[in-house]
């Protein structure tokens, strides 16, 4: 029997936010009730500061990605790539010598580097991967990936050989064990860019500095923190100076593994698809504010929880069902398969597999390194029963209304 992925069609916003509450009661168990969520007053007071912030900043910004992105005037190409949907993260190892607060895993896996749930034990096979899947943009995480050099550096070098130069390569790091030779093979790699987590190293762009003028772009990434905003505005002035091309901002989310040094802080959270931290997000504005207002030449890209729910995900689903994608079939803006008959709809995820589970449909992807991957589609509604004239208006990518809700609450 399949589980429904559209379970908030027929409810109202109290139903929707009591089954949201369940789904925190379950993932944070009794811990739940210790959690200071936004009172309505709170939320109101939180509402007009945003809005404030982003009335300020008007049509100096760019605002993309059905409003979940801010400022999109200079992605950097990595970004540019995750937003298009051709992004594939490939966590090379699961151990990190940080120790940051709000890291949301704990860093303790010894397993192979893994993307979406498949492992890739050679490099020769991922870069098959990727070109099979048609990637756009590899990105190597971890862990932190230079504890394992000699690994993340073979990687990076089969997927530059195999897929050429117009795919564009980024590596994340926090730095700490990076040398001026290590950045020059990095370069010589194929790297085309470096992500630095300057949170685990207080901000300190010692190390950075080392990737200025070796690696073409050059990254700051970090989560909005708080009680670190007057920090990161002066550290936002040396960061352009010091030739940095681009600062990420993400909004803070609670998991069970960050439970306690989040909570301690005194954080507000907000009761969504995941728990998030209410003052995150309005950090990241006021920095994205202050470059503006300041004049600073560095771009400043808030990355917030709503555009990772709804535009990586998408992306995901939307590469597995259109390489499923048949004669009466589309694939919907949120990724999922919708299927035509005689008398209705159907929607289905196609999730990309190392087995299939033989309990729906599946084809098979045969790599050229001789590994096999499949991708098996999963139902997750029923067939809806249509009428003529709504079967019509959907073949006209005009769906009828009680359709367009499916699709409007998927995305």
């Amino acid at each position: 029997m399949h589980v429904p992925l559209f379970p908030y069609v027929s409810m109202n916003a109290t139903e929707i936010n009591d089954l949201r509450i369940d789904s925190h009661r379950r993932e944070y168990g009794y811990r739940y009730e210790l959690l200071n969520f936004a009172t309505p007053d709170t939320l109101a007071t939180a509402s007009a500061e945003k809005d404030e912030l982003l009335r300020r900043l008007g049509g100096r910004v760019s605002t993309g990605y059905a409003g979940t992105k801010v400022d999109c005037n200079a992605l950097s190409p990595g970004c540019r790539c995750c937003g298009d949907g051709g992004w594939s993260c490939l966590f090379i190892n699961g151990r990190c010598n940080g120790r940051c607060f709000y890291c949301p895993t704990a860093q303790d896996d010894d397993g192979p580097p893994v993307t979406n749930g498949l492992p890739f034990v050679s490099p020769e096979e991922y870069a098959a991967y990727v070109a099979a899947l048609g990637f756009s943009g590899v990105s190597i995480s971890g862990g932190e990936p230079l504890l394992t050099p000699d690994l993340t550096l073979a990687y990076l070098a089969a997927v530059r050989k195999r897929c050429g130069d117009d795919l564009y390569l980024w590596l994340y790091t926090n730095g700490t064990v990076l040398t001026a030779d290590l950045c020059r093979r990095l370069r010589d790699a194929g790297l085309n860019e470096i992500r630095f987590d300057l949170g685990a190293v207080r901000y300190n762009l010692k190390k950075l500095k080392l990737a200025v003028g070796c690696i073409p772009t050059v990254t700051v990434e970090i989560p909005a923190v708080p009680e670190d905003e007057q920090l990161i505005k002066l550290k936002m002035v040396e960061m352009a100076e010091g030739g940095v091309h681009h600062l990420n901002l993400h909004q803070m989310r609670l998991t069970p593994h960050n439970f306690l040094p989040l909570t301690e802080r005194g954080y507000t959270f907000l009761c969504e698809d995941k728990v998030t931290v209410l003052e995150s997000e309005l950090t990241a504005l006021r920095l994205v504010s202050f470059g503006v207002e300041q004049g600073i030449s560095l771009p400043v890209n808030y990355c917030s929880f709503a555009y990772k729910r709804r535009f990586q995900h998408a992306a995901a689903r939307r590469r597995a069902a259109l390489k499923v994608c048949g004669a009466g079939e589309t694939v919907t803006e949120a990724g999922y398969l919708r299927t035509l008959s005689a008398t209705g709809v159907q929607y289905c995820e196609v999730a990309l597999l190392q087995n299939p589970s033989y309990r729906y449909p599946f084809e098979k992807i045969a790599l050229e390194t001789g590994r096999s991957l499949y991708l098996e589609r999963r139902p997750v509604t029923p067939e809806l029963k249509l009428s003529v004239a709504e079967l019509i208006a959907l073949q006209n990518e005009r769906p009828p209304e009680r359709i367009a809700c499916f699709e409007r609450i998927s995305r």
